[in-house]
């Protein structure tokens, strides 16, 4: 089967998938952990690790340890990178392979830390029909649909902006794509990694079936191949009021990666190729057609992201008698809905409703602050924080 070629990245370093969750990102970790010469380890979020040792958490003087000991952020990084690698090429040579990678969603506010602390690195997004990816989340997770929205377009435009950023060294991937066309996805992206075809990709769920996994993430079933019958099956499992506020709060950004909500089973082409992978120019070209969207700004980065300074963030006991999400029950973080609006704040909200996404989020944030109200759970505002990469 003869795929688009699509120029090789220019390096053969370690291999990060970034995504939102929900969208596919553990079945591509098994299958190119399946792959003769690619060792991918269940997920780990070492970039917290890496951030902890740069700024050390809830440390009024936490970020400048390292500099009165006259270490410099080159030489942190050198040390770090050479951690790291050691730490994930112990984990490919048990398998007998020769490059590593790594998994983990969070890691999409990392990607630019990442690529300067392995300067050889390239990377893999892979997103999904936002439709899908909520209703997966809440099902397994118990994610509210507020929250699972917000985690949605907070996370699919950021792999939209990287993808921007590092047009030689990612690339971005569906999921639908993965599970209706495994070979084809799977032949041009192991040609943009440098690497041989290797039909063991294709048979993830018996290579990863016969180890010894202790557990794989997401529920995830080591030895379950690919079903390309979840691509639609989610809008039978959920409400009609939560697929309704999913379309209105998530259709743009879904149509930015081709998705439709009025036929979810459809893909409209990105890459102008033909090519099932999405990325260098065809990113940024895209990005003109979606100028709605202001997908070139960062959003808010998640707390457990960032720098925990104790000024910014104030750590407390858990606060609640339950986990915060249960399915089919309320998210113990939000604030419980108040008394009908009246007509002058229901034309405010219409008013609202019209205007393009990035101003309507603008504003949004602006009369959050005005009532002093901290950030919602999963709720995208556009100021750029000071670790912003």
């Amino acid at each position: 089967m003869e795929a688009p070629r699509r120029e090789p990245a220019p390096e053969k370093g370690p291999i990060f998938i970034v995504s939102p969750m929900g969208t596919g990102s553990t079945l591509l970790r098994l299958i190119l952990d399946s792959h003769r010469n690619i060792g991918l380890p269940h997920e780990t979020g070492f970039m917290r690790v890496y951030t902890a040792m740069r700024f050390i958490p809830f440390k009024l003087s936490g970020r400048a340890w390292a500099h009165r000991l006259g270490w410099t952020d080159e030489e942190l990084d050198e040390e770090a990178r050479r951690f790291f690698d050691r730490i994930f090429m112990r984990y490919a040579t048990q398998h007998g392979k020769q490059r590593w990678g790594e998994k983990t969603p969070q890691h999409t506010w990392h990607v630019g830390k990442m690529a300067r602390v392995f300067p050889d690195s390239v990377f893999i997004g892979i997103v999904r029909h936002p439709g899908a990816a909520t209703a997966s989340n809440m099902r397994r997770f118990g994610h509210s649909v507020k929250w699972g929205t917000g985690h949605m377009r907070r996370y699919m435009k950021e792999v939209a902006r990287q993808g921007a950023l590092r047009p030689d060294r990612m690339v971005i991937l569906r999921y639908e794509d993965l599970v209706l066309q495994p070979e084809r996805v799977m032949r041009e992206l192991l040609d943009w990694l440098g690497e041989p075809w290797d039909d063991a990709v294709l048979e993830h769920h018996s290579i990863q079936g016969q180890r010894d996994h202790h557990r794989i993430e997401g529920l995830s079933k080591a030895d379950e191949p690919i079903k390309a019958d979840r691509i639609t099956r989610w809008t039978g499992e959920i409400s009609e009021s939560d697929q309704a506020l999913i379309q209105r709060r998530l259709t743009r950004i879904g149509e930015f990666f081709g998705y439709s909500f009025d036929d979810p089973g459809s893909l409209e082409q990105l890459s102008p190729t033909g090519s099932l992978l999405f990325g260098g120019e065809e990113v940024e070209e895209r990005m003109a057609k979606f100028a709605d969207l202001d997908l070139m700004t960062r959003g808010e980065v998640p707390l457990p992201e960032r720098h925990l300074h104790p000024r910014r963030i104030l750590i407390i006991p858990y606060p609640y008698e339950r986990p915060r999400f249960i399915p089919g029950l309320p998210d113990v973080t939000e604030t419980p809905s108040g008394p009908p609006p009246g007509p002058v704040k229901r034309a405010v909200g219409a008013a609202m409703r019209r205007l393009p996404e990035g101003p309507r989020e603008r504003m949004l944030a602006i009369a959050r602050a005005a009532r002093g109200e901290p950030e919602q759970p999963g709720v995208d505002a556009t100021a750029a924080t000071p670790e912003g990469e």
